[in-house]
């Protein structure tokens, strides 16, 4: 009988098996694929370097630096000076050829004192000049517009009888000739008749006596303001009233004054940067000065260039002896 025959294939499958099934049996077994290795996390990279801190913003420039910057900047391109001839000749005979230092008018009016001499306050307000006055040796006497005058001022210069005396605008309370010096500090930019005012402050002042004072120029308008003076046309005042300019001193710049004063204006407060700039000790007049000295120009005519650009100036003007009021 004859014996089945086993598929090669099949027999081989069986063995194959058991060797999996039973590595003891059926010689080795077959090794197995090796395990793939776990994962290695990659290396982090070096932490990179911290950025340097930014730098700090630095601080605004202050109003009154910016302010000394234009004015260097548009000094330094100064070529020459184009003035007009009248400006020089009308007023420049009454500005000082021999210094650069400006007079205030507490420094005329101490030159003009003479002993016994008696002064006028021509709107005194409320007395503010009159302490220095008296320390320099004059006879005060105070004079001021009725209706200009505060209800409290009036009751505290009551008080003081004949030493104010109230007027009404137009003719003063005082004999012709009665006094050597009249004072008027900021205050005639104020009055309402200007050829009367000038015409009895010549009545009352002696042959040889002074009006001496400040007066607005360049200024913004202010309280109960009337007319702003240019020095020609405080000389032409002064003439028509038989008087004559003798002296004009530049006092504020327009750049720090009216500056200063828009701040005070929006804000209330006087405490702003431009205070130290205040003057004609100030930068600009400073930068002025050695602007005029770059181009040459003579003393009166650096003092011209400085009063073209003045809120204010200081005045002197005289009664010539013999001449009329």
């Amino acid at each position: 009988m004859t014996r089945p025959t086993t598929r090669p294939g099949l027999t081989a499958l069986r063995r194959t098996l058991a060797r999996i099934l039973d590595p003891d049996r059926g010689g080795p077994a077959a090794a197995l694929p090796a395990p793939a290795p776990a994962p290695v996390p990659a290396a982090s990279p070096d932490p990179a370097p911290a950025a340097p801190p930014e730098p700090e913003s630095p601080a605004p420039e202050t109003l009154d630096a910016q302010l000394e910057r234009l004015i260097g900047a548009i000094t330094a391109r100064a070529t020459t000076l184009a003035m007009d001839g009248s400006f020089y000749h009308e007023v420049g005979p009454a500005l000082r050829a021999d210094s650069l230092e400006a007079a205030s008018a507490e420094d005329l009016l101490a030159a003009a004192f003479r002993p016994g001499a008696r002064l006028l306050d021509f709107g005194c307000g409320a007395m503010h000049s009159r302490p220095f006055i008296e320390s320099l040796g004059y006879a005060w006497q105070g004079v001021d517009y009725l209706d200009s005058v505060s209800g409290t001022v009036r009751d505290d210069v009551a008080r003081l009888g004949d030493a104010v005396r109230f007027y009404d605008g137009r003719v003063l309370p005082f004999a012709d000739g009665e006094f050597d010096v009249v004072w008027a500090m900021v205050v005639l930019h104020h009055v309402q008749h200007i050829d009367l005012s000038f015409g009895e402050i010549a009545r009352v002042l002696r042959p040889g006596g002074k009006l001496i004072g400040q007066v607005a120029y360049l200024e913004q308008m202010q309280d109960y303001g009337t007319f702003n003076f240019t020095p020609y046309g405080m000389k032409v005042a002064a003439r028509e009233a038989g008087l004559r300019l003798t002296r004009v001193e530049p006092k504020h710049d327009a750049f720090v004054f009216l500056l200063r004063r828009l701040l005070i204006t929006l804000t209330a407060s006087d405490e702003t940067p431009f205070n130290r700039m205040m003057g004609p000790e100030g930068f600009v007049h400073r930068t002025l000065i050695e602007t005029g000295q770059r181009l040459g120009l003579d003393i009166r005519t650096t003092n011209l260039l400085r009063l073209l650009f003045c809120t204010h100036f200081v005045f002197e003007i005289e009664k010539i002896a013999g001449d009329a009021p």
